[in-house]
């Protein structure tokens, strides 16, 4: 009968452990169902409804529950689909004109996730290296993980890194670092006057590991996902970016709200967990939530109108027929070096850090066998990085997933090679169909930093000094005329005819020589097979087929 005034799903554990030393009603562990403590006066109840008939109001800073009290079924059925309506119209966050200009409610809970405050940091660069099991990295080694944690620090303008630690943890589960590992971590980080911030490098931390982290420590405390976010916000230019870099937010902090619903702990905002808003009662979580769903919902529609102009520009290449090569790898791989090196395009401007490229770009070049080709520069790989930051740049790389031939470039003086090769082939395995991966040409760019190198299979290249440019360039005609359903056709025409400047216009022309009949000529041409079947339609009456 009672039961329903004692729900306590929701509320944590260490408010009901620590109720008797609270000044306010909670149950105790030792409470039965038919009565309760009052911890002000002592005093000792027996079950009466009208004592528990008020809505419980949680005064506890980590308890994140509903009312302990719950109405009756009868009581909530009442009324229910009037408050419905006027409950989600109380929620509703106003929207300014641009989904860019973020609120100040909004702004608010980015720095609480994410610390967007503009401070240039000194960083303690920590890194928590699993000694056993199957989540221990069997293809690098900690200290190559710490110097990329390191390179993403130092991607960041006026950003550096203070010290390094590599500390052996049995897993990144749980609160990581052992009781006398964060002690030791607590005073050294404490000793030192010149570090204004941590950097745990994992992939995400969970919202209980950064409120012991940030508590024991005094500062703020920042992961793989937090910190790339850093450096995607600083370089981000166009508008295009700057959506998808606001979208990559929104996975971060609903994940962390859902942890804080769940039970876990909630230091990090120290905020009265009632908001009120026009009229209703919410809980801080629900008002949280609704603030990310509609700024969720904007970005999204942005993001599709720029996918729909994306669609244009892809149908208006596809009908042209232009091959297409996607250039993807590791970040800091050489991609744009390269590019420009095969286009010749003086207008691309490389830069040698960590995500230099955060837009998808289209530059054209023409092989010596092949009227044009495009070639996509494509936002580089890292591992230790979710799905879902990557997911919030799909719109872009789109472009990628249905160009002709892949061409993933690898950096061969890296001393993390095998590593940064495994995670390129496992994202893009989850990325794109089997018949594409067959299309993917690898090349070994940045030989000219090698001492030496093996004469194999492998293409080494440096789109730095040209070398293996050439061959390079051979392998991509090769690689494309296989995949696009190019043929190599030769042709007999008529002297002065239509047909040789069609041609010229509308394939690739090899050679061109006089025929034994002395009027006509045998054109040797690679030609796809659209504009195959076109020449034929305009001239099968002149056209003869060698």
């Amino acid at each position: 009968m009672f039961s329903r005034f004692f729900n306590l799903t929701g509320v944590c554990q260490l408010c009901r452990m620590n109720s008797i030393k609270k000044p306010s009603k909670f149950m105790t562990k030792r409470t039965s169902k038919f009565s309760y403590i009052s911890t002000l006066n002592g005093q000792k109840y027996t079950r009466r409804k009208d004592l528990l008939s008020s809505a419980y109001t949680p005064v506890c800073c980590f308890s994140t529950s509903r009312t302990v009290w719950k109405p009756s079924d009868q009581e909530s059925s009442q009324g229910e689909e009037d408050l419905d309506s006027s409950k989600a119209q109380a929620l509703e966050i106003p929207e300014s004109d641009d989904v860019l200009q973020e609120d100040e409610e909004y702004e608010e809970c980015l720095q609480e996730h994410f610390h967007f405050d503009g401070v240039h940091h000194s960083l303690m660069v920590i890194h928590p290296a699993i000694r056993w099991g199957r989540e221990k990295p069997r293809s690098t080694t900690p200290e190559l993980q710490l110097s990329e944690a390191c390179a993403l620090v130092h991607s960041l303008p006026k950003w550096r890194v203070a010290d390094t630690k590599i500390i052996k943890v049995k897993s990144h589960r749980g609160f990581i670092f052992m009781k006398g590992q964060l002690e030791e971590l607590t005073k050294l980080i404490k000793s030192r006057t010149d570090i204004s911030a941590v950097f745990v490098n994992v992939d995400v931390l969970k919202i209980n590991q950064v409120a012991m982290l940030q508590g024991s420590w005094k500062l703020p405390v920042f992961d793989r996902y937090t910190l790339v976010l850093h450096i995607f916000k600083e370089y981000a230019q166009t508008r295009e970016a700057k959506l998808q870099i606001a979208l990559a937010e929104i996975p971060y902090i609903r994940g962390r709200l859902e942890q804080i619903n769940e039970g876990q702990h909630d230091h990090l905002t120290g905020k009265t967990h009632y908001v009120v808003s026009g009229g209703f009662r919410f809980t801080y979580i629900q008002k949280r939530q609704a603030l990310v769903s509609a700024r969720e919902r904007r970005l999204r529609g942005e993001l599709e109108k720029v996918k729909q102009q994306r669609e244009i520009l892809r149908k208006n290449r596809i009908k042209q027929q232009y091959p297409t090569v996607a250039v993807v790898g590791y970040t800091n791989c050489g991609k744009t070096t390269l590019i420009k090196a095969l286009t010749e395009d003086e207008s691309l401007t490389p830069e040698n850090r960590l995500f230099a490229t955060l837009d998808v770009t289209v530059h054209q070049a023409y092989l010596a066998n092949i009227h044009k080709v495009l070639f996509i520069d494509t936002v580089g790989f890292i591992s230790d990085i979710p799905d879902s930051l990557m997911d919030a740049f799909s719109a872009t790389l789109e472009d990628a997933l249905i160009a002709d031939v892949i061409l993933h470039v690898r950096d061969s003086s890296h001393p993390d090679l095998v590593a940064q090769n495994e995670n390129v082939i496992d994202t893009l395995g989850k990325l794109l169909p089997e018949e594409k991966l067959q299309n993917m040409l690898v090349v070994n760019n940045k030989c000219d930093l090698l001492s030496e190198y093996e004469s194999s299979e492998d293409l080494y290249i440096s789109a730095v000094t040209g070398t293996g440019i050439i061959v390079l360039k051979k392998k991509l005609e090769e690689t494309i005329i296989k995949s696009t359903g190019r043929m190599r056709k030769t042709f007999r025409i008529p002297v002065g005819g239509e047909h040789l400047s069609w041609l010229y216009k509308n394939a690739t022309v090899l050679s061109t020589r006089d025929g034994e009949d002395g009027h006509s000529y045998l054109v040797e041409t690679i030609i796809n097979t659209a504009a195959y079947e076109k020449f034929k339609h305009l001239f099968s009456k002149n056209k003869r087929k060698s």
